[in-house]
């Protein structure tokens, strides 16, 4: 028996991952700054600001100016917390695949509420179901830790293993109870 919030989780997580890759999207085809903006080296140089294609050489009283360093920025890195989170919901998948695949044994007593009969019969199907959803919630939060949306990150799967543990831990309570599980 599945319960209602975990499909919700899980399109919630798909929907900020797509809604991440498109800011990402939008910000790579960003236009850049136009050649106007205004530098110390177009001021002091007033050639440079005539939009020749060849400028002229500087006056003799010109001095060089360096350009800035620039800082280079470096992504955000996924931390401890990140990792624990990460690797409990990968653990909580394991076992969700277990204890579906023991609840198949007995058919008497089980069946499988939220996905498709076919899939979760279909052992390598559903290993890779599951494989698959260890990938996309993976990178769903590394976007968002990417994005520097790491609260939300922590949030969301907190909130995502709670209900896989809940799920997990009401599938192993019901399949002790069959008397021939035991």
């Amino acid at each position: 028996m599945r319960s209602r919030l975990l499909p919700s989780l899980s399109i919630l997580v798909v929907l900020l991952a797509v809604q991440a890759q498109a800011q990402r999207a939008m910000l790579i085809d960003a236009p850049l700054p136009s050649e106007s903006t205004s530098s110390l080296a177009a001021n002091l140089n007033p050639a440079l600001n005539q939009g020749s294609l060849t400028p002229e050489p500087a006056p003799m009283f010109a001095f060089a100016v360096a350009p800035e360093p620039q800082a280079k920025v470096q992504a955000p890195r996924l931390n401890w917390l990140d990792w624990s989170g990460i690797g409990a919901a990968a653990a909580l998948r394991v076992l969700d695949y277990t204890s579906t695949e023991k609840a198949l044994v007995y058919p008497q007593y089980f069946h499988e509420n939220m996905l498709p009969t076919a899939l979760v019969k279909n052992k390598p199907g559903f290993a890779a179901f599951q494989a698959g959803t260890v990938a996309v919630n993976f990178e769903a939060y590394r976007v968002l830790v990417w994005h520097h949306r790491r609260p939300l990150a922590l949030m969301s799967q907190s909130l995502y293993v709670g209900a896989m543990a809940y799920q997990v831990g009401s599938n192993y309570q019901l399949l002790g109870r069959i008397p021939h599980a035991r």
